[in-house]
């Protein structure tokens, strides 16, 4: 009688564990359908036009920012030093920026500010502030690069879906670069990037949050192009070549 007892909990508790997996399980599809429906409808609320200023307005702040520090770094503003071949990197890196902001103008984008404020002091003074800043903004770009994907293949822009994932793998690039100068042992410590955003507007928010752009929060003031010229010598592949591929449904 005792091991029938058993038998029927056992028989009973396994039941009970499959109906709760169960449940579970619909309840994690359901809410994983309402967040792809809020996505969808987060999405829906922004246009190619309105994406195409944000992310052209972030890399005029992209070269301004680099500018700015390879100034600072060349007048020892910097302790300790950052070395000379760190230096070579950002160079590359701000002309990159450039390329990148040339390419989303001629796709019809506009910067919606020309000036920035960086907050911190201690971004033109520390190494390891400024890297680890620039981690972050890297992490924030490439999101924000992401979060148009849904507008772009709504709108059938293929062109665009297109040179943005060309771009934002070189973002990508400059945050390695920067997480290697940090001191970030493996620097390639990310197997996807993080989706931050909903939409290319919440990015624009956080730049907005952040003082960077409005100068909420003070700070010293920068202006597009920022200081120095733009050295391009040994950047190549300057434009976004290859086919778009346009994708229809049968």
């Amino acid at each position: 009688m005792n091991e029938l007892k058993t038998m029927v909990s056992a028989q009973f508790s396994r039941s009970a564990l499959l109906k709760s997996a169960g449940a579970a399980g619909a309840s994690l599809m359901l809410a994983q359908m309402g967040f792809m429906r809020a996505t969808a409808s987060a999405g829906e609320t922004e246009g190619v036009q309105e994406i195409l200023d944000i992310l052209a307005t972030n890399e005029a702040f992209g070269v301004t920012l680099v500018g700015t520090v390879l100034d600072y770094a060349m007048h020892g503003a910097y302790s300790p030093a950052i070395p000379h071949k760190v230096l070579k990197v950002l160079t590359g890196v701000r002309a990159q920026e450039q390329f990148h902001l040339d390419f989303l103008t001629r796709a019809g984008g506009h910067l919606r500010t020309d000036t920035f404020y960086l907050a911190d002091p201690k971004l033109l003074r520390d190494p390891h502030t400024l890297f680890t800043d620039l981690v972050a903004l890297e992490d924030a770009a490439i999101a924000a690069v992401m979060a148009s994907m849904l507008t772009f293949t709504r709108e059938r822009r293929f062109d665009l879906l297109k040179a943005n994932f060309q771009f934002a793998t070189e973002e990508a690039e400059h945050r390695l670069l920067a997480n290697h100068a940090l001191g970030t042992r493996p620097a390639n410590d990310l197997a996807f990037q993080p989706a931050l955003f909903d939409t290319v507007d919440e990015f624009y928010a956080m730049l907005k949050k952040k003082g960077i752009i409005g100068g909420g929060l003070g700070g010293k003031k920068i202006t597009y192009p920022g200081a120095g010229q733009i050295d391009p010598d040994n950047v190549i592949y300057r434009t976004p070549g290859g086919p778009a591929v346009a994708c229809t449904p049968r």
